[in-house]
Parts: structure tokens; C-alpha cells; sequence
């Protein structure tokens, strides 16, 4: 198993027995075999040396680290490489090492519900922490890791293979992280710029110092001062965090995040100042709208006269008047807020012109209360919009 996992393991031998100190023990002399010696060790290619040095450039401590291949039909995801790191438990570290062996021949079809395919499929990273994580996803790769005690499963895609990194504790979410490996699988020659910067930072400067040239009263620079790498570097990175912290406070600012990957981080954001500028703008025509404005519409209807609409906006409520003439009577039709009791101001302006009731209903629905009424009409309002006029005046002035 240890060869398996790329682990140098010294041989044992059984133990000597004890001889007293008269006696010799006698050596056998080597024997010439005609066997051929076994082939030595292959060094680690250069994705395993970079997922070496990322797991041991964490300050959190992850287990391992396999990279997922895709075929060349891209039709299912195989063992491309891999580092062992251990785990920190001791009690259980059989466990772990037992499923990263198990690894080795296992893959993934993109029609199984795997979490490695689904990150593949959508190019959008995973991270699994904590046992109810592992459960709700659902995928048969989680439940085998919770099983061997692992607790944090995260897969990183990438245009040739999926990243899987797996961790004996709880990790929470660090999409710095994530972006770092994303530049490891792209450059995965690149290791100072794929680990995490986080634990190079002395490392660096202590480089930089080294490099700066001595001060000099006179004279020019010398040809051999190589400065423009290490600025690259540190201006790289400098600029990758200030990215990250700006998306940072983006995602604390936008209510509702479909996401945790950067598109839809953004995409949500301009849904979200699109409805804060329509919003904005029906304030603002709120804002601007009259205090009183009076808005008459001509109705036609059959069998009576002209039904004119009125509409009297102003104070707390609206109030749209329909007043349709039959004789001597007339129907009145009120619909407004159910604010400050209509009914009573309607019936008040009623009987300040002198009208006779015959017939009247209430109805509400929700926030909106219609009236109906049938009145005997006086000669002196009976002419055309006498009525209507009359009671709108009678309405603004209880309004």
C-alpha cells in the first residue's frame, strides 16, 4: 500500500538472534543473481510536486489531493495523478489511506450523479464541510469519504480534469483558495505563483532583499540587478487579492446569491441595482405627481345618458365618481380607500344637496370600497353634469 501512495519505506529484515561473545557469526558471501535489479523509483511529475506543495502551503490541513483526467472522448473522469498527505489522527490513519489507495481505480462517468462529474459538467467548484454537507449532496463519492473520515470534500474544475482535495476536518469555505488551485491547474509548472501567498510573504521579501542592489553615490545600474520578475509576482498578487476582497464585499451587499462562483455573483448584482433603479424611478414619479389633479373620462352606455368618469385625487385617498342619469333618478357609483369612512362622507355630501336615497350598497374588496347608490334628482341638477360637478365639489371639500 505504500508504494501505492508514492511513500519510501525501508525494508525490514527479521531480527538476528543473540550469539555470546565466543562465537563468530559468519556472513554469507553474495551470491551473483542473473535477475535483473528492480527498477528505481520514478520522481514525482510535476503536477504531483505542485499538489504537494499546496496541501503543505496550507495553514489548515488537507489529506489529500487527486486530480481527476478527463478522457479523450471526454466521457468519464479517471485517476490522472495524485499527492497522500496523511492525516493528523493517528487512530484513524488507516482510513484515509485506505480510500486514497481505493482511488487509484476508480472513475467517473459524466452520466452518473457524482459530484466530481457535476463539477466537470458545469465548471462551477464544490465544497462539501461537515457531515450534513456530505450527506445532502446525494453522491456516492461523499458517502464513501464520510465513511473513511474525511470531512471536507472540495473539486475544483478545470478544462482538462477536476481537482479533488480532501480534508480529516472541518474547512470552511475559501474561494481564494479555490482560485489558487484553478492557476495550478492551469500552470501547473508554476509553483510559486500556485502556492498560497499567504505563508511566502516573508519568504518573498526576504528574497526581494536579497536581490535589490546596494546603493551607489555614482555611476549606473548594473546590467545583472533582476528586480522586474520578483515585481511581477508580487504585483500579481497583490492585484488577485484586492479582486478577491472586492468580490468579497460585492456578495455581502447583494441580498440573494444563486451562486458562489463569480458570474453568477455578478449576475446577480445587476439584477439586483436594476430593480433598486426601477424602484428609484417610480419614487421619484410618485414625487413629481400633483397634489390635486382632476381627470375626466366620457363613458358611452346603452339605454341612459352620457356617463361621465370622474376622478378626484388628493388628500389620502382617491376617488373616481360615475354618474349615470336615468330620469328623474340617477345612479351613483364611488370607488375609493378604505380611509377615513367614505361612506359617511358620501352620504354627508348627499344630503347637503338635497338628495333622497332610494337604494344604496357597500362592498369592499381588499383596500378598495365601492358604492352604489340610487337618488331622486332635483330639477335644478338635472341638466347635463350638473350632478356630477355638484358632488365632486361636495367630496373635495369633506376631503
Amino acid at each position: 500500500m505504500e508504494d501505492l501512495i508514492s511513500r519510501s519505506s525501508s525494508s525490514c529484515s527479521p531480527p538476528q538472534p543473540h550469539l555470546p561473545a565466543s562465537f563468530y557469526s559468519i556472513q554469507p558471501l553474495p551470491v551473483h543473481s542473473s535477475e535483473p535489479p528492480p527498477p528505481p523509483t520514478p520522481p514525482p511529475s510535476v503536477l504531483q510536486y505542485s499538489l504537494q506543495c499546496l496541501l503543505q502551503s496550507r495553514p489548515e490541513w488537507w489529506t489529500y489531493a487527486i486530480f481527476w483526467r478527463a478522457s479523450p472522448n471526454s466521457s468519464a473522469l479517471c485517476f490522472g495523478d495524485g499527492h497522500f498527505r496523511g492525516s493528523r489522527d493517528v487512530d484513524r490513519k488507516r482510513d484515509p489511506e485506505w480510500f486514497y489507495v481505493v482511488s487509484l481505480t476508480r472513475s467517473f462517468t459524466f452520466t452518473e450523479a457524482t459530484a466530481p462529474a457535476q463539477a466537470y459538467a458545469s465548471l462551477a467548484p464544490v465544497w462539501l464541510a461537515g457531515a450534513h454537507a456530505l450527506q445532502s449532496c446525494g453522491c456516492e463519492r461523499s458517502r464513501e469519504a464520510q465513511l473513511h473520515g474525511i470531512k471536507t470534500l472540495v473539486f475544483v474544475p478545470d478544462a482538462d480534469g477536476v481537482l479533488e482535495l480532501g480534508s480529516c476536518d472541518i474547512v470552511g469555505e475559501n474561494w481564494a483558495f479555490v482560485q489558487k488551485a484553478k492557476s495550478l491547474l492551469s500552470t501547473p509548472g508554476d509553483i510559486d505563483s500556485s502556492v498560497d501567498s499567504e505563508h511566502s510573504d516573508s519568504e518573498e521579501r526576504g528574497k526581494m532583499a536579497e536581490r535589490r542592489p546596494r546603493p551607489k553615490k555614482r555611476g549606473r545600474k548594473s546590467a545583472t540587478v533582476r528586480e522586474t520578475p520578483v515585481t511581477h509576482v508580487e504585483a500579481e498578487r497583490q492585484r488577485r487579492e484586492k479582486l478577491n476582497h472586492r468580490f468579497y464585499a460585492l456578495r455581502s451587499v447583494v441580498p440573494n446569491v444563486s451562486r458562489m462562483d463569480k458570474a453568477s455573483l455578478l449576475a446577480d448584482a445587476v439584477s439586483y441595482i436594476k430593480d433598486l433603479r426601477a424602484k428609484v424611478e417610480q419614487l421619484e414619479a410618485d414625487a413629481r405627481r400633483p397634489k390635486k389633479e382632476l381627470a375626466v373620462e366620457q363613458r358611452g352606455g346603452a339605454g341612459a345618458s352620457a356617463t361621465p368618469t370622474s376622478t378626484l385625487t388628493g388628500g389620502p385617498s382617491t376617488i373616481e365618481v360615475e354618474v349615470k342619469l336615468l330620469g328623474p333618478d340617477a345612479i351613483i357609483m364611488v370607488q375609493s380607500e378604505n380611509l377615513s369612512h367614505p361612506p359617511a362622507k358620501l352620504m354627508t355630501a348627499l344630503s347637503d344637496l338635497d338628495l333622497s336615497v332610494h337604494h344604496a350598497t357597500v362592498s369592499g374588496i381588499k383596500e378598495v370600497l365601492i358604492q352604489n347608490v340610487v337618488v331622486r334628482v332635483p330639477e335644478a341638477l338635472q341638466g347635463d353634469g350638473n350632478l356630477r360637478r355638484a358632488l365632486l365639489a361636495q367630496l373635495e371639500k369633506s376631503s
